[in-house]
């Protein structure tokens, strides 16, 4: 009971003294806040990035060009070329030579203006065949995707990422219209269903095209990697051996190298969560401030109500009551700021996510609210020693 009577003692005095407990509280609201907004793009890119890898399958492997030893200088190489690059005719030769195997190319252009009538707008178009669908795991919402034949007689066809599709057509059916890109008109014959972000950038502001017409358009043929999937029945251990003595063969040289996506996952897994370590710490630095103003409230509280404390040992308070009730305004103040905090940072997350990936975790709620109630403990302890040990006589005399 007489824990109680001291807490009710402490929420009269906050209460008495509003706008220097909102301010003291307003730095735990920021900390808490700014602790789940920031470490919420972390948990979001980490989530997006694994979630497209999850789409193409573990089972499936990258080849890039250049020799590296090291997968992240083989993920940095993709969209790159070396002195003797991977080309689609190496594509076509794996194909041929596996029979079964799923392979589609990483060939982008740089960005383009597409135009339909007078509307014109900018976008990101690659070159890909008949498998891209399949190998990249990304699903149509309207329409069909390229096939071999599209592919080999290097037709006008085009697949628009679902963003492009609506900024160009609105909520017209875009398959069978026309659009004018690279100077040449190409038919819609698809749209992609929103992918959302993914390790190969924004697919929805994507236009894609049959690879032979890209090049074709562009004299360019080399490759920045190429995406396969063993047929039905081969492991992947089987197909990289097999991939890797098919092109050292026909290159002469082993000037390329082979990833597996349980590689890039690990990758980047660990990329991620030294990127959310580090958004955590920052907003644990900006929880550690709040508390260091806290802190100073309270000494200048401490100073303010000397009389007070003094008049309350007189007539029978201990130290220990003294301590106890500014400890736990304290608390309370951290307490009340972290819940705010909380639900300040959950709808900052959530609008944030128009903008850019975010994922809220139980982890970022519990660890904000934990560290600030830690806060209010750990800056609280002082000034309230301090109330503690202030001498009765001392304080009655204080002006």
């Amino acid at each position: 009971m007489k824990i109680l009577r001291i807490l009710r003692m402490a929420f009269n005095s906050l209460r008495l003294n509003r706008l220097r407990s909102i301010l003291s509280t307003l730095g735990i609201i920021v900390g808490v806040a700014s602790l789940i907004l920031i470490t919420s793009f972390g948990y979001g890119a980490q989530r997006e990035i694994l979630s497209s890898i999850n789409k193409i399958g573990s089972d499936a492997i990258i080849i890039t060009p250049g020799k590296v030893s090291d997968v992240r200088r083989a993920f940095s190489s993709i969209g790159s070329t070396v002195t003797k690059p991977i080309t689609y005719y190496d594509l076509k030769f794996l194909k041929d030579q596996i029979p079964g195997v799923v392979a589609t190319p990483s060939l982008t252009t740089a960005r383009a203006t597409v135009k339909v009538g007078a509307n014109e707008i900018t976008v990101t178009v690659s070159g890909v065949n008949e498998d891209f669908l399949v190998a990249l795991g990304y699903d149509l919402a309207l329409g069909r995707g390229f096939t071999s034949t599209d592919v080999n007689s290097f037709m006008n066809y085009a697949i628009l990422g679902s963003k492009i599709a609506n900024d160009l057509f609105g909520t017209e059916p875009p398959v069978g219209k026309s659009i004018t890109l690279l100077n040449t008109k190409f038919y819609i014959i698809g749209v992609l269903a929103p992918q959302g972000n993914t390790m190969f950038g924004s697919v929805d502001r994507n236009v894609y095209i049959p690879i032979t017409k890209l090049i074709s358009l562009t004299n360019t043929n080399s490759l920045g990697a190429i995406y396969m999937k063993p047929p039905k029945g081969m492991s992947k251990d089987v197909l990289i051996a097999l991939a890797t003595t098919l092109l050292k063969n026909r290159h002469g040289v082993e000037n390329f190298t082979i990833s597996d996506m349980e590689q890039f996952a690990n990758l980047a897994n660990t990329a991620t969560s030294i990127l959310t370590t580090a958004l955590t710490l920052i907003g644990l630095i900006a929880l550690i401030v709040g508390g260091i103003g806290i802190m100073n409230i309270m000494l200048a509280t401490v100073a303010e109500r000397t009389r007070e404390i003094g008049i309350r040992k007189a007539v029978g308070a201990n130290s220990m009551d003294i301590l106890l009730q500014f400890l736990f305004e304290s608390i309370v103040i951290t307490v009340v700021g972290g819940m705010i905090g909380i639900v300040i940072g959950v709808l900052g997350a959530q609008l944030a996510s128009r903008l850019s990936p975010t994922a809220i975790t139980p982890n970022s709620i519990i660890v904000g609210f934990t560290v600030s109630v830690a806060v209010g403990v750990f800056f609280g302890v002082y000034p309230a020693v301090k109330a503690s040990k202030l001498n009765p006589v001392e304080a009655l005399r204080y002006e």
